[in-house]
């Protein structure tokens, strides 16, 4: 009886920590729910907090490639200056890999009258805890709506506003110039309105 009674506290002592430790660790949901917050939150450090050193970042049908977190860096930031929102929906994991939906909304957008744009999807693949590669995938209306955009919007700056559309392209979108980006876009925006 002794000895039954010692293996089922030996295996007490260690099969219920175990079972304790996995039962309460995070799982890939909740590090990409963890994500979402943080990228919702605006603080671009927060955010960088979740990347690998060697991240890989990618959209695909578009020039955007990204190698190394630093180089991520400035988009992040432009991002939490343009007051950036995203919602994951259809979460799913696949062994290291998970893989959502994503609706994203920013004050650039709306200032371009634009609600939102949709991704099929956004795949990241974790590694030791942190995102190793990522790869998202615009939904084709939105390419639609953006090259649009960008088209439509570029031809007017550069016609309209030549200088301080110069200026602001080639200082990128920041902390101190974000106000000026977001003005002239809605006066493009009025000046379609205007025809």
């Amino acid at each position: 009886m002794c000895k039954f009674g010692n293996k089922i506290l030996i295996m007490f002592y260690i099969i219920f920590p175990l079972l304790l430790t996995t039962s309460c660790a995070p799982t890939l949901v909740d590090r990409v729910e963890a994500f979402q917050k943080a990228a919702n939150s605006h603080n671009a450090e927060k955010l960088l907090s979740f990347y690998a050193d060697d991240v890989r970042f990618e959209i695909i049908g578009t020039a955007m490639v990204i190698e190394g977190k630093e180089k991520l860096r400035k988009p992040i930031e432009e991002m939490s200056v343009l007051n950036v929102h995203l919602t994951f929906t259809d979460i799913k994991v696949n062994g290291n890999t998970v893989t959502y939906k994503v609706k994203e909304q920013s004050d650039w957008l709306k200032a371009a009258g634009v609600d939102a744009l949709h991704y099929e999807y956004n795949q990241i693949t974790f590694e030791n805890g942190l995102i190793k590669r990522e790869i998202a995938k615009p939904a084709q209306e939105s390419m639609k709506i953006m090259a649009e955009f960008r088209e439509s919007f570029e031809k007017w700056a550069s016609e309209k506003r030549g200088q301080e559309w110069a200026k602001l392209k080639s200082e990128g979108i920041t902390k101190e110039n974000v106000s000026k980006w977001l003005a002239i876009i809605r006066e493009w925006q009025e000046s379609k309105r205007a025809f």
